[in-house]
């Protein structure tokens, strides 16, 4: 069958530039206008996710390969980590220094078949929170380790929201 690993991090903004460097230009970018959802305005999407955002500002989004390389095309090798990087600006409710977000991500193949289902991937979180400038920027990877015959394409849906406010950002995209 499938084997998935997945993993959530939280990139500190300082640490991330530094690796990321100059490497984010060459992909397909859209830029979300005033005339497009207004959580959106402004919003620097890449690798064609499609998004979808309530109550929070998301600042950029985009695939990063396991170098943290931009990813020109949302291709990957089996055993390489992709990751969707999701920055924003504002949104998450703020107690203490602390956010309290929630983020799950679902893969499929093509043809609509499940691999993985994860729920809550900051669960352990919950009581404690994050620190609010590191749940500024999120990271979601998958790991596809074992491909069976005739499957080429998944798409992975995720979803990250706020437990104590309004704020919610839902995408996918397809590898």
């Amino acid at each position: 069958g499938y084997y998935i690993i997945m993993l959530a991090a939280l990139l500190a903004s300082c640490d991330f530039n530094s690796s990321a460097g100059d490497k984010k230009s060459g992909t397909k970018t859209k830029t979300v206008s005033s005339s497009d959802n207004s959580a959106l305005n402004g919003a620097t999407i890449k690798n064609d996710i499609e998004l979808e955002a309530t109550a929070v500002k998301v600042k950029e989004v985009y695939l990063l390969d396991a170098g943290n390389n931009l990813l020109k095309e949302n291709i990957t090798r089996v055993g390489e980590k992709i990751y969707v990087v999701i920055e924003v600006d504002t949104g998450w409710v703020k107690e203490n220094g602390k956010s309290f977000i929630g983020a799950s991500e679902r893969i499929s193949t093509s043809s609509g078949t499940v691999i993985v289902n994860a729920d809550d991937i900051f669960k352990e979180y919950e009581t404690s929170g994050l620190d609010a400038v590191d749940a500024k920027v999120i990271s979601l990877s998958a790991v596809i380790t074992e491909v069976k015959a005739g499957v080429e394409n998944f798409v992975v849906q995720f979803r990250v929201w706020d437990k104590k406010g309004n704020g919610e950002i839902k995408g996918k995209y397809y590898f």
